[in-house]
């Protein structure tokens, strides 16, 4: 029998939920930057999805820190982590919106439940992912293209934060009324 080297997945993801909602709670009572940089700032998706990645990220640490003796292979043992914190924002695109795809816009106190209910559910799948991650052989170019994920995942959510993009997620771009126009400028 293999000797445990993280929480379990249910465990996991009930400590991820608590952690998300801590970032939350912890933004409202200490808006400072170094909060700010990891938490959610506002009730947009966006912010949703970096105190995901953020919230996966510190239960991950804090779990290394409990079982850090027993991990043998830390190489693998940390990419896996770090992949499962690189898609756990997607998770819960795909896992809010699947609902929103299927039963439409729920009433407020229901919508707050299914987010909290989703998040607890990214958690454990998550975790999931993760033990198969581990498993894995990660060659020199996977390694390369986690840490290039992983780079790029901090920046967005740190700079987004600060400065908002033009363009969102479900919404035709601006230059999209003008796409003719600008494709004769460049012909």
């Amino acid at each position: 029998m293999k000797t445990a080297t993280g929480f379990r997945p249910w465990l996991k993801g009930l400590l991820f939920w608590v952690t998300f909602l801590l970032l939350y709670v912890l933004r409202k009572l200490a808006p400072v930057i170094p909060i700010t940089l990891i938490s959610g700032v506002d009730e947009s998706n966006f912010q949703h999805y970096k105190a995901t990645f953020f919230a996966y990220l510190i239960i991950s640490l804090v779990e290394y820190l409990i079982f850090r003796k027993r991990v043998n292979d830390r190489a693998p043992y940390w990419y896996a982590r770090l992949t499962a914190a690189i898609f756990a924002p997607w998770m819960v695109f795909l896992v809010w919106y699947g609902m929103v795809a299927v039963a439409g816009q729920l009433p407020l106190p229901l919508e707050i439940l299914w987010g909290n209910v989703a998040t607890l559910l990214v958690g454990i799948l998550a975790a999931t992912f993760e033990r198969g991650f581990e498993q894995m052989p990660y060659s020199r170019s996977l390694k390369a293209v986690i840490w290039a994920l992983f780079v790029i995942s901090i920046l967005t959510y740190v700079i987004l934060t600060f400065r908002l993009p033009w363009a969102d997620v479900f919404t035709e771009p601006d230059w999209q009324n003008h796409s003719l126009l600008l494709w004769r400028q460049y012909v």
